[in-house]
């Protein structure tokens, strides 16, 4: 529990849960059939298996975009897995799927090329991520979280449909319910069953630029009432954002689910901030603090790895709700201090777990460095890791855990 028990709090019991953040090396060579790109998914939820207790419930959450390089699966796209471009992988996937994309720019004239080709990819996309990761969360007994491009679909079992928009042999097809692509949280329970989803609803400009994603509708957000107490899905931006926050904070959400790929180099500045991590402790530390009465904790795993010339990088933690100021020698590298970058309010709370970047901080081994000598040998060895670069996707894969008393609100 925290530190300190707020006081605008209700009564509550609380739950032991083991929290898990996953952060994988996204592959675009996994992608070469459906079965190889399922035995990935086996193998990065596999990352978590040594860690599972068995004395408390297991809540495991996977990145952001996980099902990203289904899109690529199969003889359509070969060429796509050969390029250095993403916006050409991508486009070199349309020759395969014209008819289906002309069938929905018919059904929907005003949409998009690239809108549809994902309302072309549905099932390629949709089926194997949920069936296998359903199967998953069964088969070790946890909950498990991740994202994916993927419409609201609806389920056919018509041959006409299975033969035009699924794959050979299969019983039934996932067909988009409308013109509506989102980036969609997940949330299985222990026996498979799906306990909900959630759209994102603060897409950033390369969601809506690049790959026109449909927003999610604030109103609609859930929290899902679980036996570990009440979870929320705020993934990626909309963990920055205090409408967002506010939002899961009045639905009594305890535990926040922060599923990430962070499609930029980390130890460099963002778009809007000297040095994106120390930004990124306005989402991890920002939403656990005394601002949202209910919220006490925050896990938040990272996909890191390069999406042909996409890099995603990061570093997974899992926080916690506290009256204290975190500790300062635990912090993200080339960081100092614990202020939000945008209100200038120091933050409080403890970090629980941190998964290691490529190399540690140069201040912990040498402390007489300056603030800007760490972070200058630190956007170094990025950019070594960055595509086409010395060290190319080799950034370290991480499964992090911590064990926790869940306040959950009867």
């Amino acid at each position: 529990m925290a530190d300190k028990q707020h006081d605008s709090l209700p009564d509550t019991s609380t739950y032991p849960v083991r929290l898990h953040a996953v952060g994988n090396r996204i592959d675009v060579r996994v992608a070469r059939t459906e079965q190889t790109f399922v035995r990935e998914l086996e193998r990065i939820v596999a990352l978590a298996a040594p860690h599972l207790s068995r004395e408390r419930p297991n809540l495991v959450a996977l990145g952001e975009l996980l099902g990203l390089p289904l899109a690529l699966v199969g003889p359509h796209g070969f060429l796509s897995r050969k390029l250095r471009s993403s916006n050409m992988a991508i486009s070199m996937l349309a020759p395969g799927y014209a008819t289906r994309m002309v069938y929905y720019r018919r059904r929907y004239p005003h949409i998009s090329l690239v809108r549809s080709l994902l309302l072309s990819l549905t099932d390629v996309m949709y089926r194997p991520f949920v069936t296998t990761l359903s199967r998953l969360a069964a088969h070790y007994h946890i909950y498990l979280s991740a994202t994916t491009l993927a419409p609201h679909v609806r389920l056919s079992s018509e041959q006409r449909d299975i033969q035009r928009f699924g794959s050979r042999g299969e019983a039934f097809v996932y067909l988009p319910e409308d013109e509506c692509v989102y980036n969609t949280g997940f949330l299985w329970g222990p026996d498979g069953t799906l306990l909900g989803t959630t759209d994102k609803v603060f897409i950033t400009s390369s969601e809506k630029e690049t790959l026109d994603i449909t927003p999610g509708k604030l109103n609609q957000v859930a929290v899902f009432a679980t036996e570990i107490g009440r979870i929320g899905m705020a993934i990626s931006l909309d963990a920055f954002t205090p409408d967002y926050m506010r939002r899961l904070d009045e639905l009594q959400a305890s535990i926040v689910i922060q599923n990430d790929a962070n499609d930029q180099p980390w130890a460099a500045p963002s778009r809007t901030c000297d040095w994106q991590p120390q930004e990124w402790l306005n989402s991890v530390l920002g939403s656990i603090q005394a601002d949202y009465a209910y919220i006490y904790y925050n896990v938040c795993p990272m996909q890191v790895g390069n999406f042909f010339d996409v890099t995603f990088d990061g570093q997974s933690t899992i926080t916690m709700k506290s009256d204290n100021t975190p500790d300062p020698e635990y912090n993200f590298v080339g960081c100092e201090g614990f202020v939000h970058t945008a209100t200038g309010a120091a933050m409080q709370g403890k970090i629980l777990a941190m998964a290691p970047w490529i190399i540690a901080d140069p201040g912990k081994t040498n402390p007489a460095l300056s603030l800007a000598e760490r972070r200058a040998l630190l956007s170094w060895v990025g950019k070594q890791h960055l595509p086409g670069k010395r060290h190319a996707n080799r950034y370290p894969e991480t499964a992090i855990w911590a064990d926790v008393e869940v306040p959950w609100t009867r």
